[in-house]
């Protein structure tokens, strides 16, 4: 297996470790390595990558690199058959990485993985997932990734980014924390960062629904932190949507079903609770919005941001020990 890895030294776990990614590729001269920090970066890499043959991008990067290297793929195609990625987490939240994963951040995780590529790659594991794409009404490139949050989860992520040197640099810690914070305030009836958005949903086929929500999402992932799996539908579709909508009924009897994964016979749509997996999703609102970690707003918000999946990626995951 041909490896190209790309490498942000400005991620957070690489800040903080500098000669950990230099001093393993001493002893893989065969992985080409190009240093990262912009998408222009990350674009002009991948086509040095595509025309070296190469068919597995490593990053060692935080969830905007990841985010913008799928960008690149999907939106430029440099390579003519998609490669595989393999995700070290060297970010600050690591919220991909965290779910498709080539494990911890450490020596040993990346030592294995080019062991196992150089030498036919036998026991490493690959398994595809669907891409999420956020395309927006004006012209604008279209953003791909995993992860979508409005509402309480883009207040809680300004909180994160404006507190990055203490609840915002624990990574799925510091996002338990918010949580935490959100679930309080939930409790006491504060209103502080949970002021509801309106937002006009179209999901599906179904006719346009405008209502109060305080928390929107939408994912392409199994896990998000801490092991939560706020999604319990049933239905086919690469989307995976769950929006908490005011008023809202019975939440603490709810909440430790739902947050694993788990459907409750209290959790309907009646009580201001949805999941459902769609292929297509079209979202109106007047606030801004977050994809993996990054916070974005639209330049025309009375008009929808149309949400879907371009495709699959394969991941490289390590076979557990």
């Amino acid at each position: 297996m041909r490896v190209g890895l790309l490498h942000n030294p400005l991620s957070g776990r690489n800040r903080r470790n500098p000669a950990l990614i230099r001093d393993i590729l001493v002893g893989y001269p065969e992985v080409l390595c190009a240093e990262v920090n912009t998408p222009a970066d990350i674009l002009e890499a991948l086509k040095g990558f595509a025309q070296r043959d190469i068919d597995c991008v490593a990053i060692t990067g935080g969830d905007g690199t990841i985010q913008a290297a799928m960008g690149a793929l999907f939106n430029h195609r440099p390579f003519s058959t998609m490669p595989s990625l393999a995700l070290l987490p060297a970010g600050t939240a690591n919220l991909m990485a965290g779910d498709v994963g080539l494990g911890r951040f450490e020596e040993k995780t990346l030592d294995q993985f080019f062991t196992q590529a150089r030498t036919g790659h036998a026991k490493l594991l690959f398994e595809s997932r669907p891409i999420l794409r956020v395309c927006f009404p004006e012209e604008r490139a279209p953003l791909l990734g995993m992860f979508f949050g409005a509402g309480a989860i883009y207040h809680g992520t300004k909180m994160g980014l404006e507190t990055k040197q203490s609840i915002g640099r624990l990574g799925e810690w510091g996002a338990g924390l918010i949580m935490l914070k959100f679930l309080v305030a939930l409790a006491t009836g504060s209103r502080k960062g949970l002021n509801p958005i309106s937002v006009r949903v179209t999901a599906g086929e179904a006719d346009p629904q405008e209502q109060e929500y305080l928390v929107v999402m939408v994912t392409t992932l199994d896990r998000l932190f801490l092991g939560m799996k706020p999604f319990w539908s049933t239905n086919s579709g690469p989307l995976r949507f769950t929006s908490l909508r005011v008023p809202y009924r019975h939440l603490w009897r709810v909440l430790p079903a739902v947050l694993r994964g788990a459907s409750h016979p209290l959790a309907t749509k009646d009580h201001g609770y949805v999941s459902d997996n769609l292929s297509e999703i079209r979202l109106s609102f007047d606030s801004g919005f977050v994809l993996d970690g990054e916070v974005y707003t639209s330049s025309k918000p009375q008009e929808p941001l149309v949400l879907d999946s371009p495709g699959q990626l394969s991941f490289v995951r390590l076979p557990a020990e």
